[in-house]
């Protein structure tokens, strides 16, 4: 079956497309689905208010500053791309034997938006790993308690001690709730490999996974648009499919860091006059 979903790219241009539920209606496919393994239907979150700051704001921009959205939220824009998933998500084949989220709200309210109302036999878990890379103070999230409070219907157990935060925090670091500092990328692809390790080890077979850009390029090398979602196999999951090399290349504080900004500067300047 092929649905459609609006989506919304980081720079905030709008388009259409398209995501397929594969069929396995023959018992030959369905043999063919558990040689291959688990399947993995992976979504990006919708568009948040941190998005729409970057559509004005570069973040490879010299002149960037970070507006700190702790835990960005999704705006009007993304619940309705995320409630407009509904119709993917209804027609899934094989259907999610469990759904698992990033902490971050962005991640969760996409879920819920995205499956509706939670059923007794669908789990709703939600994994730390699956976080997104910190590049901002939107990456930032909130402790287990609060979010237990607002998502009831969500295990939290993976995420550990209550008000222990879970997203990345340097060492020496003063505030781990209100400092945002980027997440090496060996520290982040670290961490993908225990994600790929905690998928591998659930018993389900096919699992939906709502997650973020940094989480999907990773293990796809795809630039995945908001609410974009793919149906892959575990053997598609690879860490490292993705390069951050050439997106961290503009953050280094260095001779071809600030050339990359101050080329990225230029080309927004003029890019503004037309």
């Amino acid at each position: 079956m092929r649905a459609k979903a609006t989506t919304a790219n980081a720079r905030g241009n709008l388009r259409i497309v398209h995501a397929k539920a594969s069929s396995s209606t023959t018992a030959s496919t369905t043999t063919r689905e558990s040689e291959r393994g688990k399947t993995i239907h992976l979504i990006r979150h919708g568009r948040t208010e941190m998005n729409e700051y970057l559509r004005e704001n570069h973040w490879a921009d010299p002149d960037f500053r970070d507006p700190m959205m702790i835990d960005t939220r999704l705006t009007r824009e993304g619940e309705a791309q995320a409630f407009a998933l509904q119709a993917i998500t209804r027609a899934l084949e094989p259907k999610p034997e469990i759904i698992v989220s990033s902490p971050l709200r962005r991640a969760l309210r996409t879920a819920e938006l995205a499956f509706g109302e939670a059923k007794s036999d669908v789990p709703r878990v939600v994994c730390a790993l699956a976080r997104e890379r910190v590049f901002h103070g939107s990456d930032i999230g909130r402790v287990r308690s609060v979010l237990a409070e607002e998502h009831p219907e969500w295990c939290f157990k993976e995420l550990g001690e209550d008000d222990a935060p879970w997203w990345y925090v340097p060492a020496g670091c003063e505030d781990p709730h209100a400092t945002a500092v980027l997440e090496p990328v060996e520290v982040f692809e670290r961490r993908m490999e225990e994600f790929r390790a905690w998928i591998d080890a659930r018993p389900e077979k096919t699992i939906a996974v709502v997650a973020h850009w940094g989480v999907c390029f990773s293990l796809t090398g795809v630039e995945f648009e908001n609410c974009e979602l793919k149906t892959l196999t575990d053997k598609d999951l690879v860490v490292g499919n993705g390069d951050f090399k050439k997106y961290d290349v503009f953050l280094q504080d260095n001779v071809q860091g600030r050339v990359g900004r101050f080329l990225v500067s230029l080309r927004n300047r003029l890019s503004s006059l037309f």
